[in-house]
């Protein structure tokens, strides 16, 4: 199923559950481009495994360039106009 990124924010807790319940696969789009997949997850039990845990006091700073190509104003004006 593909989606469009306002629909999938306005109905973020349906699709989960069809997620949840269907093991359905959604593509999540932005300006006709696949942007994003929403799919189940298959989590164990139990993490017995230390490696497997993460600490996100490590992860500051991760990301910052992401936004350092884009411009944000026009960036912004465009999500605003996905709203209406």
């Amino acid at each position: 199923m593909n989606i469009s990124a306002v629909m999938a924010r306005k109905r973020f807790g349906e699709l989960l559950n069809r997620v949840i319940l269907t093991d359905e696969e959604i593509t999540i789009e932005r300006s006709g481009k696949e942007v994003a997949k929403l799919t189940k997850i298959n989590i164990p039990a139990k993490n017995t495994n230390k490696q497997g845990k993460l600490d996100f006091r490590k992860s500051r700073g991760l990301g910052k360039d992401v936004w350092s190509d884009i411009d944000v104003d026009e960036y912004i004006a465009q999500e605003r106009s996905e709203w209406i």
